[in-house]
């Protein structure tokens, strides 16, 4: 049986039409790349030109607008219950962060308490440095008045016993005797004349002086005494004051003292004689 007269059974496939045209087309489709690839290699004798291409970027374009699907209404769900938020204690808040401007107005004002302390100190040792001046010129005056006093007395003292030289003569001069050898007991408070009349009027010229000064304290009660010591010189100056007893009213004390200081100078006696350097006065503040 040939193949023209061959007949097909029934149960066998077709045979594929075109199958030799297509395993001839893949052959010559091959056969023609190998050839330009060869021509391609072998061709290339100069560089390649260089390609410029811009790139540009895609421009999103916007989605299409998705129908609106209607959803299925929900039950409102219900609100929660805002519970109030407790403030927090004082101590327990974060302390803030400070600023920069508020950061450089704490430095400055730390700067001016700093130079106000340092002010103050200067200012204390100015004040201290000045009152040690003060004292030491308090000083220095007491004892420059200290010395001058001391040089008074010592002129007051001298001027006494030439006063009482001059006494003695004109004594002598005036009962044309010669003066007594021995100098009066300046320091008794016996008379040397031997005249206590004469002696004790010569006191109360003195003491009646010196009461005229004496400014009574208010509320006076009682009579006390009081007695000083008094020194004088010749000229009847007051040279010391000392309290030998007080009368227990201080005020009534220190009235009859400054009373003696104010009648200086005393009364001279009448006669040399009776004069007396030494005084003990005595005085009651209603006598």
């Amino acid at each position: 049986m040939t193949a023209a007269t061959e007949t097909h059974s029934p149960y066998a496939p077709p045979p594929e039409p075109g199958k030799a045209a297509s395993a001839a087309l893949t052959l010559a489709m091959h056969a023609l790349l190998i050839a330009v690839l060869f021509i391609g290699v072998k061709w290339t004798t100069r560089a390649p030109e260089p390609v410029f291409a811009e790139l540009w970027a895609p421009v999103a374009t916007p989605p299409a607008p998705q129908p609106a699907v209607e959803q299925p209404s929900a039950p409102p769900k219900p609100e929660p219950k805002v519970e109030p938020r407790p403030e927090p204690r004082p101590e327990a808040r974060a302390e803030p962060v400070e600023k920069p401007d508020i950061a450089l107005e704490k430095e400055r004002k730390l700067k001016e308490q700093k130079a106000r302390e340092e002010e103050e100190r200067r200012e204390r040792e100015r004040q201290e440095k000045l009152r040690k001046e003060k004292e030491a010129a308090a000083l220095k005056a007491k004892q420059e008045a200290e010395q001058k006093a001391k040089q008074d007395a010592a002129l007051r003292e001298q001027a006494r016993r030439d006063e009482f030289e001059r006494m003695k003569r004109e004594l002598a001069g005036a009962t044309g005797t010669a003066p007594q050898a021995a100098a009066p007991n300046v320091g008794s408070t016996t008379s040397l004349a031997g005249d206590p009349a004469a002696r004790a009027g010569y006191v109360d010229k003195i003491r009646a002086k010196i009461k005229g000064n004496i400014v009574l304290p208010p509320e006076m009660k009682g009579n006390p005494e009081a007695v000083f010591d008094v020194v004088q010189l010749p000229t009847g100056e007051v040279l010391s004051v000392k309290l030998r007893k007080s009368s227990g009213v201080k005020a009534y004390d220190d009235a009859v003292e400054r009373a003696i200081l104010k009648s200086s100078p005393l009364p001279r006696p009448d006669r040399a004689e009776l004069f007396e350097r030494n005084l003990e006065l005595r005085f009651r503040p209603f006598d």
